[in-house]
């Protein structure tokens, strides 16, 4: 549970809106639950459970692998 807290704190500092920053959450979440490959690189074991998502989406957004562009797609 603290290293969430640490990753949506440092997800923050990458968005600087908590609204922004759920939409973008969400959306990617959406896009992974579809089939989309994570744009970092992780195990396949990391990514194999929806409950991963969130996780693997913040990160994504703190390596600043995610933009509006890439999400409205």
């Amino acid at each position: 549970m603290d290293e969430i807290l640490v990753l949506e704190k440092k997800a923050l500092d990458v968005v600087k809106s908590r609204y922004l920053l759920c939409i973008l959450v969400a959306q990617r979440i959406h896009q992974l639950e579809k089939g989309a490959q994570p744009t970092i690189e992780v195990k396949e074991a990391e990514y194999d459970n929806p409950k991963s998502y969130y996780e693997l989406s913040l990160r994504e957004i703190i390596e600043g692998n995610m933009d509006l562009e890439q999400i409205s797609a």
